[in-house]
């Protein structure tokens, strides 16, 4: 069975660098490799980067598909650069070719394996009631939902059939529909290898243990200029001293207004009576990088929650905390795996990050623990690394949620979140016996 390799190392440590070496020294004969990366400019940058092997990354023309594309290189057995967007719609003529084809998947970042499906409350019922659906426990002990319908049958259910009919749908208690991308994808590689950081406190960490799939728990190291993946064990401790110089965390009675747990999170800014208290949250973001950081706009880089889209790309609740001089600052709070906010040095984190609860449970019904806070640690720090930190720089940051800013501190100070998790193999090598 086929092993995870986890690259998890602090951004900056070379994790990208070296995955473009391992595919530029890989003889074509051995290595067919997959480079999944969040964004296009990344797969661009790959493209150039590999110069010993021929990366194609699939498009959409003469009427087909993206993944028609995908599926036409991956019958030709060539090299393939794309985004996580497209991996994730993956499907069972993806898994028939994957099977028959010896790739090496290089995943730069987590994706989105584990989602909840909104439902009016009593739709599921009405399905079971209906005989369209019913639930059935797989030999891993999971649930699962089938789809009983033929396949003719076309209804406004049409995305949970679709999902049944693919293996994607389970079911979790109090009648959570959860789609979960297909585990045995990953099992079809040769090798998977994920670059990613503080992996132990990330949903793609738990379906791993949901799905009991063995990963091996490594960091990389440079030698002479030469970048190498080491057992975690023996990994380069973090320099937090270097890390804690470089940033400026505001201290100021302007954080007086995130004093309690849940302030800043999505149910807390969906709450009327919140209505001044968010123009205050403005108020504050704004004073902070006018009056105090004296910052102009492309020095700056903000984020919220988003909200209910109201205008293009906008929403509801990003309108309302956009701070008046700095609308076109705002850089999403998933952001991951880009360079292009590296020139940012000064941030407002506007936000309280707490998991989707229906999500939270499913895990936990199932026996596998998951730490919130590890979570929006994980989360928070991701965010704040597409800044002018990730190039060394000087950045100051206003992080008013006084939850989300002692987690921070305690990152600074500890080696806590660094810890590998419970069921990770943190003493070989990777599972390619060619490095």
């Amino acid at each position: 069975m086929t092993t995870i390799n986890v690259v998890d190392a602090p951004c900056g440590y070379g994790k990208t660098s070296w995955a473009i070496q391992y595919m530029n020294s890989m003889p074509n004969e051995t290595h067919k490799f997959i480079y999944v990366t969040p964004f296009l400019e990344e797969v661009e940058r790959v493209l150039s980067a590999v110069t010993n092997r021929q990366f194609f990354d699939p498009m959409a023309r003469d009427g087909s598909t993206k993944l028609d594309d995908l599926h036409n290189i991956l019958r030709e057995g060539k090299d393939i650069c794309t985004t996580h967007a497209l991996f994730q719609m993956a499907n069972h003529q993806t898994r028939e070719l994957l099977s028959v084809n010896k790739y090496t998947l290089i995943l730069d970042e987590v994706i989105n394996v584990i989602e909840q499906i909104r439902l009016r409350k009593d739709d599921l019922k009405l399905l079971i009631n209906a005989n369209a659906v019913s639930i059935v426990k797989r030999e891993n002990g999971l649930n699962y939902v089938n789809w009983n319908e033929c396949l003719e049958s076309d209804t406004k259910y049409n995305d949970i059939k679709n999902m049944a009919f693919t293996g994607n749908l389970m079911y979790g208690d109090k009648s959570a529909l959860i789609w979960n991308f297909p585990c045995e994808i990953f099992l079809l590689f040769e090798n998977v290898f994920i670059l990613t950081y503080l992996f132990g406190g990330q949903i793609q960490r738990a379906y791993y243990d949901l799905h009991r799939v063995k990963y091996i728990y490594l960091s990389v190291k440079v030698v002479e200029s030469i970048y190498e993946l080491v057992p975690y064990d023996k990994r380069v401790v973090y320099d937090k001293e270097l890390l804690r110089e470089r940033i400026i965390i505001h201290d100021g009675n302007l954080n007086d207004i995130g004093e309690k747990r849940n302030s800043f999170s999505k149910a807390w800014f969906q709450k009327p009576s919140n209505k001044d208290s968010i123009t205050k949250l403005r108020n504050n973001a704004r004073n902070y990088l006018m009056n105090i950081c004296k910052a102009t706009g492309d020095e700056v880089m903000w984020t919220t929650i988003k909200g209910d889209k109201v205008k293009g790309d906008k929403g509801k609740i990003m309108i309302k905390v956009t701070p008046k001089g700095y609308a076109n600052s705002f850089v999403p709070m998933t952001s991951r795996a880009t360079n292009q906010y590296k020139d940012r040095t000064y941030l407002a984190y506007l936000v309280n990050r707490y998991m989707n609860p229906i999500v939270k449970d499913f895990f936990e019904q199932n026996n596998v623990v998951i730490n919130e806070e590890t979570w929006a640690l994980s989360e928070l720090v991701q965010w704040l690394w597409r800044s002018g930190i990730r190039d060394d720089k000087k950045i100051s940051v206003y992080i008013p949620s006084k939850r989300m800013r002692e987690l921070f501190v305690k990152f600074l100070n500890s080696e806590v979140y660094e810890e590998a998790p419970e069921n990770a193999i943190t003493n070989q090598p990777p599972s390619d016996w060619h490095l």
